[in-house]
């Protein structure tokens, strides 16, 4: 079920709220009723992926609580390698089996699985809790809120990433409280906002830009349409802030704040401010989780500290990279992600700072020339893209020209949402909220249409 459907948001979403203001003063009822809400959600999809997701969810609140009765750091070891290894089950047997292939030259035959929407997200949820708990900061919690905290379908499919401990304690608080409607105003907001960058902005980039990468499978790019394909950069920012900024939007509606996963990071002066604006919470995920294990492991001494740290950076990055796709172009594209964090670092460090506009100029074109290696489906593809890059942009259509513009625009000049919602709801106005109905309705209509795109996320 598309946040981008009717399905969606005149069946389901109207639904869902009439239900939560029904058990709203029945407090016992609560969690139990956004369960079934989110296992119904994600059932729509297809109910065979409930098969993956409740035993999940059994086995590692099992798990927790074994290890909260042993105190043996094994049972969470083991808890976490299970979790990787379905994830790789599903996600990457292709990738390994084309790998093992090349290196012993034995054919594996095609290796695949269907993967089930949401796996990479809901895993990554385990690790966060089950890390935490064998670290003594996490607290034992029943069953359903656990399950909620896994399940909860505003963010169970894409995100954002969030910790146990900022949604927990909000699960199962009374919803319809003095002052909701405020809250709730917000919400819709977001919810407009999101869909108003998926269906106007993330998804008119995206009709322009696949037939270039299609075209990139085939052959050479001629007229230098290439270059509408560095133009993914800002397609992938506004159908996942997009899709973000709904999910931020519902959860608030239903009375759980959510934290931000971009904030305005076209703005950004250095890589290092870049990625600590885009995606927020996975970055975050992969500071907490993986770099500081690494960079602080104590291997090699103090002496090779330094050394530890950026080679730390680089294996994060790489895993970023693979972690969005099982194919070695992704993990290139991670790799020099890493490479640029080093050297932005290194600059920061050691060499004069070039300034906000050459700094803001040379961090979002190093993010949107990289990106290619982001969207091509092949490295042969990727440098056909490249090399048509090469020809001046003279193929290239005004409308192109102009769905481009207005994107980069937005992405650039605009306050981030988070930003534009607060501004308004400090200060209600009636010409704001009809402009925002306005805004709905008109997103309805293109909705209407049949256009939907997925979200880009959904793949990972």
């Amino acid at each position: 079920m598309l946040f981008n459907s009717y399905a969606f948001l005149l069946a389901f979403l109207p639904a869902a709220i009439l239900v939560c203001r029904i058990v709203d003063p029945h407090p016992r009822a609560r969690i139990p009723a956004l369960i079934a809400l989110s296992l119904a959600f994600y059932a729509y999809w297809d109910w065979r992926f409930l098969a993956l997701l409740i035993p999940s969810i059994v086995i590692n609140w099992w798990a927790a609580k074994l290890y909260l009765a042993t105190r043996r750091g094994g049972v969470v070891t083991v808890a976490i390698a299970a979790n990787l290894a379905v994830l790789a089950a599903f996600k990457y047997p292709a990738f390994i089996a084309d790998n093992l292939a090349f290196a012993t030259g034995v054919d594996f035959g095609h290796v695949g699985a269907v993967l089930p929407l949401g796996i990479s997200f809901f895993t990554f949820h385990h690790i966060m809790y089950l890390v935490d708990l064998r670290r003594g900061r996490a607290p034992e919690y029943p069953l359903d809120r656990y399950a909620l905290y896994i399940c909860y379908f505003p963010q169970v499919l894409s995100g954002p990433l969030v910790r146990w401990n900022e949604v927990m304690h909000q699960f199962g608080r009374e919803i319809f409280t003095p002052g909701w409607q405020r809250r709730c105003a917000a919400g819709a907001m977001f919810v407009v906002l999101g869909l108003a960058q998926k269906v106007f902005l993330g998804d008119p980039l995206g009709r322009i830009i696949d037939p270039i990468y299609e075209q990139a499978l085939a052959g050479a790019l001629p007229d230098g349409r290439a270059w509408i394909g560095l133009a993914f950069a800002f397609q992938v920012f506004f159908d996942f802030a997009g899709y973000s900024d709904v999910a931020i939007g519902l959860a608030l509606i239903l009375g759980v704040q959510l934290p931000r996963n971009f904030d305005a990071p076209f703005r950004a002066s250095s890589i290092q401010e870049f990625w600590q604006s885009w995606h927020m919470t996975l970055a975050r995920f992969l500071r907490d989780y993986v770099f500081f294990p690494l960079a602080y492991s104590g291997i090699g001494g103090r002496e090779h500290r330094v050394t530890r740290q950026l080679v730390a950076i680089l294996i994060t990055m790489a895993l970023c990279g693979l972690w969005h796709g099982a194919a070695w172009h992704f993990v290139l594209w991670g790799t020099l992600q890493g490479v640029a964090l080093i050297w932005g670092a290194v600059w920061r460090r050691y060499l004069p700072s070039p300034g906000l506009v050459l700094g803001w100029a040379a961090t979002v074109g190093f993010f949107v020339f990289t990106s290619v290696f982001f969207r091509g489906a092949t490295l042969d593809a990727i440098w056909r893209i490249y090399e048509g890059l090469l020809i001046p942009p003279f193929g290239v259509t005004t409308r192109e020209w102009r769905i481009i513009a207005l994107a980069v625009f937005v992405a650039v000049v605009l306050p981030p949402s988070h930003e534009i919602v607060r501004r308004l709801t400090e200060k209600p106005r009636a010409i704001v909220a009809l402009g925002l109905a306005a805004l709905g309705v008109a997103v309805l209509v293109q909705i209407g249409r049949g256009e939907n795109d997925e979200f880009i996320y959904f793949q990972f």
